[in-house]
């Protein structure tokens, strides 16, 4: 198995957005209210992220990373066969982006984890701790003192694994309805 930068290339986002954002976000919109998701066939969803990631990836700090493996008699090398091809299989997501701290503040940059998924037959290998070891290696590559991720106060199974790697409340969010 390897972790490698997503390509911004129609058809790696195509497929990362397919087998990995969109089952993300369907069980996410299982377990926590907030997530809910439009009523939209799943080609809409793949191709408006595709769209989306390619934007949010083309900014300077933004970074998107999936695991990958072959299958076990598929002759092609998860470091380096192309995302796109379906002899390897897309186990795991995380997307990254830097929260530069302005001058007035006595912080380090910030780097915020948006998103990481592992799909349901890898959970339990591990590879969600490898994930947040990239997280952290990205945040030295981009010389952030911290890391920083959002998680609903809902989703139990995630906030225990992320005081687990040591992750501690920050702030609080608030919200309600404009009407």
């Amino acid at each position: 198995m390897a972790i490698r930068r997503l390509p911004t290339d129609d058809e790696s986002l195509r497929r990362y957005a397919a087998e990995l954002w969109l089952p993300y976000h369907r069980g996410l919109a299982t377990e926590v209210d907030a997530h809910a998701l439009a009523d939209w066939p799943d080609e809409r969803f793949v191709e408006r992220n595709v769209e989306f990631t390619r934007n949010r990836l083309e900014d300077e700090g933004n970074r998107g990373w999936v695991a990958v493996s072959g299958a076990d008699d598929a002759e092609v090398d998860p470091a380096t066969a192309p995302v796109a091809d379906p002899a390897l299989e897309l186990t795991g997501l995380l997307l990254t982006s830097v929260d530069e701290c302005p001058d007035p503040f006595d912080r380090s940059d910030r780097l915020v984890v948006g998103e990481i998924y592992v799909t349901e037959p890898h959970r339990g290998t591990g590879l969600a701790d490898r994930l947040l070891d990239r997280a952290a290696a990205d945040a030295r590559e981009q010389g952030c003192g911290e890391i920083r991720l959002d998680v609903d106060v809902d989703n139990e199974r995630a906030r225990a694994f992320y005081a687990k790697h040591g992750f501690e409340p920050y702030r609080e969010q608030l919200t309600r309805d404009v009407e």
